[in-house]
């Protein structure tokens, strides 16, 4: 089959770069892998590339997405409308896009929750709830989505696309397997490792099911020789070396939280990443408390620390 993949990296002032829109395209079909955030000039920036790649925004069949963070997914509801393209995304997920605008309050006392038990200082978590208020207006509820479910096979113009669950990042983060092409969304990256256990909420033990997550990617036939399409970032090719070297990452990171923890004194999860990862600022105190929470999680479920009254763990 005559296949061709162009990226278009769009504009994203907030969080970490530039996300990238993958444009998938057959004889007959044009799939796009994700759409940006929601901001007039993402939005002016995709329609632009896509027109020097000929196919106008109204052309586009399907829109696949890899997870439900405002910089992959902000403008599926604005291409959706002007296309009448269908968007898919998995089922774990799809709550939080379909009705993103009606979920807000809902997902915001979870974080309110979630806060609390990371041990963030109340000045902190009213400056994250006014953040949160800033960023509500980047995306859009979608409410025609359709809920993927794992190794469910699309198939678009005869081309198959299998889907490949990989929770962690989110609970509904998932890969899309074309060819012996990987488009992983922010499952895997090529230079920095995603956040785990800040950026959804709505599940306990992200750490282990994105480690889960990582070696599923492993096990995948051929997996030395696909082709990497990151969310974030350039491709590549053969993702072992890579995963490798998160999991010794993460491996590093838990040995650290346990150093940090042998004075024997009982810490929060925003102290101990207070002293991993000093002064941290606007989303990054979330990304930073909510990561140490995981791996505190992990620590805990393996009797290797004890969870005390206020938010404070301390090693066993």
């Amino acid at each position: 089959m005559n296949l061709s993949v162009d990226r278009i990296a769009v504009p994203n002032p907030y969080f970490e770069g530039a996300s990238n829109v993958y444009l998938v395209r057959t004889r007959s079909l044009n799939l796009l892998i994700d759409t940006g955030i929601g901001t007039p000039e993402a939005l002016e920036l995709l329609q632009r590339e896509l027109a020097a790649l000929h196919c106008p925004v109204h052309e586009i069949s399907a829109i696949l997405l890899t997870h439900k963070h405002m910089d992959h997914f902000g403008l599926a509801r604005a291409v959706a409308d002007a296309s009448g393209a269908r968007v898919y995304v998995h089922q774990d997920d799809w709550k939080d896009v379909a009705f993103y605008d009606e979920r807000h309050d809902e997902i915001s006392r979870l974080y309110l929750n979630a806060m609390q038990q990371w041990g963030l200082p109340p000045e902190m978590i009213a400056q994250m709830g006014s953040l949160r208020e800033r960023f509500s207006e980047l995306a859009r509820s979608v409410p025609s989505a359709i809920a993927l479910h794992d190794g469910d096979t699309l198939a678009f113009d005869s081309l198959p696309v299998r889907v490949v669950h990989t929770p962690g990042h989110t609970q509904g983060s998932a890969c899309f397997l074309i060819e012996d092409r990987l488009f992983t969304g922010d499952h895997l990256l090529p230079t920095y490792t995603p956040n785990v256990g800040a950026t959804d909420v709505t599940s306990g033990r992200m750490l282990q099911r994105f480690i889960d997550s990582l070696k599923k990617i492993l096990a995948l036939p051929n997996a030395a020789h696909l082709e990497i399409c990151p969310g974030h970032g350039p491709s590549w090719r053969d993702p072992r070396p890579r995963i490798e070297k998160i999991l010794k990452h993460h491996d590093e990171r838990t040995q650290k939280i346990l150093g940090i923890l042998s004075d024997g004194k009982p810490y929060t999860a925003f102290e101990i990443a207070q002293k991993l990862f000093g002064t941290m600022r606007e989303h990054h105190v979330l990304l930073g408390a909510g990561e140490v929470y995981a791996h505190l999680e992990e620590l805990h479920a393996d009797g290797r620390v004890e969870r005390l009254p206020h938010h404070r763990f301390r090693s066993v």
